[in-house]
């Protein structure tokens, strides 16, 4: 998980955010629209994610289509069912697994990376997030999400890893300045907000003595 910004509303939700609020309310509970799933709304929310999971950060349309997330569920906050700053986007492991989980207690609230500080909450060690300096918030947000049950992300995320740890190996040999910097600039890109686990990978660049923040 890292933190994202929350792009422009599209035009569509802007002038009929009202409307097809209140046709969702008042629709039956079996026949309810599902306004969400427009285009636009899903195009949007796919850009402003880096076409990641907002959870774990794997890319959804590899291998599943993407959801539209409520961060507080339509099922107790229906009025919220097109509130921008209420929607994500989500794998459909992350979105299942979340559920309608929703409480009012603050500190057991799952991390919301658009106006959360995650590293306050979360650690990333090697393909494994734990929570961070006792956050109860993210103890709660790993047992949600299950991440520990993901083989499947664990799985992904050492793939990743295996070959940053091969480029940082290669960058700390090379004796060449020209080309160090080079390499150093591959590692960079290669661990940047837009690639799949990017939080985990800065992780472990910084544990190897790679700190992408002086490039």
């Amino acid at each position: 998980m890292i933190e994202l910004v929350k792009g422009p509303s599209p035009t569509w939700i802007s002038t009929n955010q009202g409307p097809a609020t209140a046709a969702y309310i008042g629709a039956a509970v079996h026949h309810k629209p599902s306004p969400w799933k427009r285009s636009e709304i899903v195009d949007a929310l796919k850009i402003e994610c880096n076409h990641k999971c907002m959870y774990c950060e794997g890319f959804i349309d590899d291998v599943a289509y993407a959801a539209v997330e409520h961060i507080r569920p339509k099922s107790t906050h229906p009025e919220l069912v097109l509130e921008w700053t209420n929607l994500g986007i989500a794998c459909q492991r992350c979105n299942t697994n979340k559920g309608d989980y929703w409480t009012d207690l603050a500190e057991l609230q799952l991390l919301n990376p658009y106006v959360d500080r995650v590293a306050d909450h979360l650690q990333f060690v090697g393909p494994i997030v734990v929570s961070a300096g006792g956050s109860s918030r993210g103890v709660n947000t790993v047992r949600v999400l299950k991440f520990f049950d993901r083989e499947d992300l664990l799985v992904s995320k050492m793939k990743r890893i295996e070959d940053l740890d091969l480029r940082i190996r290669l960058w700390r040999r090379e004796s060449n300045e020209e080309v160090k910097i080079l390499l150093a600039e591959d590692i960079q890109d290669a661990i940047g907000p837009g690639r799949e686990f990017s939080a985990s990978l800065v992780a472990f660049a910084s544990l190897q003595g790679f700190d992408a923040s002086t490039l």
